[in-house]
């Protein structure tokens, strides 16, 4: 059943004046209905994303608060930084964590503490000694290390790691000084 009579209204979404012929129509169309209804959804997925994380971060730091050993991922949650930080810091040994295995890393929920107390967090990095590269006619590839001293490539790696011997990159080999080598190799000989 129809009615007879019209009522002026405002459109909630376009703003533009009507003719409504019920005490309820809001719309001045089905597209403005429409289009309303969706940026209201969509204005709902972003609140509730916003709020999501206050909720997850506030749970997550509940049970922290009573706990003094803490793995990785639970400092990274208690500090709100990653895990690869949390990994950094000890690498750097800003934080320190103890091995129960090798895959149980456990920190002190003190020695995070520590860390903020001593302020050694922003410290700045030194710089790096820039050397010269050498010849290539003064330098081994590792190949011709491997040849002479008759050692496996990873005991070559590991020695230069250990030893902090520079090494040079030309093409695709890789360059070590021959005095290097040679004075670690013929002294251990």
């Amino acid at each position: 059943m129809s009615s007879n009579f019209t009522i002026q209204r405002k459109c909630v979404h376009c703003k533009q004046i009507f003719n409504a012929k019920t005490t309820v129509t809001r719309f001045c169309g089905k597209l403005c209905n429409k289009r309303f209804n969706a940026a209201k959804q969509r204005n709902e997925k972003i609140e509730a994303e916003n709020r999501q994380p206050i909720i997850l971060s506030a749970q997550a730091m509940q049970p922290l608060k009573n706990v003094e050993f803490l793995d990785t991922q639970k400092a990274a949650v208690l500090l709100g930084v990653s895990r690869s930080f949390i990994y950094h810091l000890i690498n750097t040994g800003k934080l320190v964590a103890y091995n129960l295995s090798i895959r149980r890393t456990i920190i002190l929920k003190g020695d995070i503490e520590q860390l903020f107390q001593s302020r050694t967090l922003m410290a700045p990095l030194p710089k790096k000694k820039v050397s010269k590269m050498p010849a290539i006619n003064d330098c081994y590839n590792m190949g011709e290390i491997h040849e002479r001293f008759k050692i496996s490539d990873a005991a070559i790696y590991n020695l230069i790691k250990r030893n902090n011997i520079d090494k040079f990159q030309v093409g695709r080999f890789t360059y070590v000084a021959k005095k290097h080598i040679e004075s670690i190799l013929l002294n251990q000989i």
